[in-house]
């Protein structure tokens, strides 16, 4: 039987960015839809209108420029502990001993503002924020030199750096860091001198008209610049390539020459450095000295964060918008509802249970549509007939 020269219409699709953000686009909405529900029971079996409590937490967030300024102050220092959490993920590593890193980069801020105030203008801020840096990933390189050369699992290495660096922080304030210019007569609380102005970090807010209780300061914009800066790192450069290459199958990675051990070590070394400037929120915008009673967990917030904006570094960002906009509506639950502040934390919760659940099924959806329609194309290919083949064939 004679077939038709004629050929069989391919499939139609649409491109494969477009598949994907559009998939993803449906993903996020379809988790953030099952979270506010889940949320929404909870609060009708407490007895509250969900309505009057969902209400309560953007009406006081988005209030004035101050609120959101307040906001996006809470998610600076989770932007950047989010980022470093992701840059080990990409490659297979899970550093959760950002907390740490945080905790000395602080330390070694603060001994270099106290130490280099001499500097004229803006260059000791910059030596400030360097000094956050190295300190971060020097912290950083021992569990990295350590799984390379050891095969120490970084989970277990870090979290064990984790308590370190509290005693660090510790002996800092009771030793070298102590302060010595107290006000006669008064009572100060454990803490470093206070820095001079020239090492803080400027505010921001003033320029948008938020308030100075806000804290907004140029460290957000910094942090939005290391976003991009890590997102251009995986997507167009070649230590993102063998990063996503080791993270995907290491073996595969070995056998086309990648040096997994020198991958490991730089991923490790600029998660630390992201992971030092997390706390130059509370030093150099907020309280102009390294206090005892310091923020901490926010190392831990960020592997949250990692998880909600999908270790994607524009994802990040939101997500910490997010999360920040949540942890300011306990305040507003408080006030004027009836209903726990630790709703806000089950919220949370939820929510990243609901994006990772439904990003994974999103993303094996995905994959199936990409071989069935490389299957079609295929198929297509070998059951056309080439232009030259004879009649009757």
């Amino acid at each position: 039987m004679a077939v038709g020269s004629a050929s069989v219409p391919a499939p139609r699709s649409r491109p494969d960015w477009v598949e994907s953000v559009v998939g993803q686009g449906l993903a996020l909405l379809s988790a953030f839809v099952i979270a506010i529900a889940v949320g929404s029971l909870i609060v009708v079996l407490y007895g509250e209108n969900p309505l009057t409590v969902y209400g309560a937490i953007l009406s006081f967030g988005f209030k004035d420029a101050t609120s959101i300024g307040t906001i996006l102050s809470i998610a600076t220092p989770l932007i950047f502990a989010a980022l470093a959490v992701s840059m080990c993920f990409k490659g297979g590593l899970f550093n959760i001993g950002v907390e740490g890193q945080f905790l000395v980069g602080m330390v070694t801020a603060s001994w270099a503002a106290l130490t280099f105030d001499f500097l004229p203008g803006f260059t000791h801020m910059i030596a400030v924020l360097l000094f956050a840096c190295v300190g971060g990933m020097v912290y950083a390189a021992v569990p990295g030199i350590l799984k390379v050369t050891t095969g120490a699992h970084e989970v277990v290495t870090t979290i064990m750096m984790n308590g370190i660096a509290v005693s660090i922080v510790k002996y800092a304030l009771d030793g070298p860091l102590r302060f010595t210019k107290a006000p006669p007569g008064q009572n100060v609380d454990l803490r470093t001198d206070i820095f001079e102005s020239s090492a803080l970090v400027p505010d921001l807010g003033h320029v948008f008209g938020v308030g100075s209780s806000a804290h907004l300061s140029w460290l957000f914009p910094i942090a939005i610049v290391a976003s991009v800066l890590v997102w251009f790192l995986f997507k167009r450069m070649r230590l993102g390539y063998e990063a996503r290459a080791v993270g995907s199958s290491a073996g595969s990675a070995r056998a086309g020459g990648i040096s997994i051990g020198a991958v490991q070590i730089k991923l490790f070394l600029i998660s630390g450095a992201l992971a030092g400037l997390v706390g130059m929120q509370q030093v150099l915008a907020e309280r102009g000295a390294l206090v005892q009673n310091y923020e901490a967990q926010l190392g831990f917030t960020g592997i949250a964060v990692a998880f909600l904006g999908q270790n994607n570094p524009i994802g990040i960002v939101f997500a910490a918008a997010l999360w920040a906009l949540l942890s300011r509506g306990e305040t507003a639950l408080q006030i004027e509802t009836d209903v726990p502040r630790e709703f806000v934390i089950i919220l949370q919760g939820i929510l990243i249970f609901c994006v990772v659940v439904v990003y994974q099924i999103a993303k094996r959806r995905l994959a199936r549509r990409e071989l069935q329609r490389a299957g079609s194309e295929v198929g297509l290919r070998d059951t056309a007939v080439p232009e030259d083949a004879p009649a009757g064939t």
